[in-house]
């Protein structure tokens, strides 16, 4: 019997190593692929699969909202996502929206090949990292339990926000009327909180929790 997988993935050297995985892993795998997000929700109106494999930046695509898109047409397809993004910032906020697993483009090939095996079964996937992670927030974890707003104080995602939009330190203290030595100490304990190391990565973090 065949197993019905679509794959979500516009670069074409990644698409062609997942390719060649599922056939060597699954043989009797009927693979669909789709290069944007509009293309693969327009296949999922159209057919039933077995499992999609998605990354996270797709064109047409919006993130977590994604998975909700993909639930409203297929309810129970396991969906594994598959992505080169930190996975320590992206796995979870991707499981709590709905996704089976999670799997890292730097991953080995035997843990692919497992993640594609737990999902199927029904099974949610993460890395140990990850898994460690999301137990830490389940039994109450001070790192890990709080939402964003929890864990900063007002005048901390302030300074947050403004460092997303691209502000300068110079500017945050314009702003807020205070000294740039001020929001340098702001900036540490924000990056120490949320566990980033830069504004990139508080970007990318804000995304994903907004």
């Amino acid at each position: 019997m065949s197993i019905q997988i679509i794959i979500a993935e516009d670069h074409p050297l990644i698409l062609a190593g997942i390719q060649f995985l599922l056939m060597a892993h699954k043989p009797e795998a009927v693979i669909t692929c789709t290069s944007d997000f509009n293309k693969t929700i327009a296949m999922l109106e159209k057919r039933s699969f077995d499992l999609l494999i998605m990354d996270i930046n797709l064109p047409g695509g919006d993130k977590v909202a994604m998975v909700h898109s993909v639930r409203l047409r297929q309810p129970e397809l396991p969906i594994l996502v598959c992505s080169s993004y930190d996975e320590q910032l992206y796995a979870v906020p991707f499981l709590k929206a709905g996704a089976n697993g999670y799997i890292s483009k730097t991953a080995i090939n035997d843990d692919f090949t497992k993640a594609v095996d737990h999902v199927l079964s029904g099974r949610t996937y993460a890395s140990p990292e990850v898994m460690q992670q999301a137990f830490a927030k389940l039994l109450g974890s001070r790192e890990t339990t709080d939402t964003t707003t929890e864990k900063l104080s007002e005048r901390e995602l302030d300074v947050a926000q403004l460092l997303v939009k691209g502000q300068s330190t110079k500017n945050i203290g314009e702003q807020l009327s205070l000294s740039s030595s001020s929001i340098s100490i702001y900036k540490s304990k924000i990056f120490e909180k949320l566990g980033v190391s830069n504004v990139i990565e508080l970007t990318k973090y804000f995304q994903v929790n907004e």
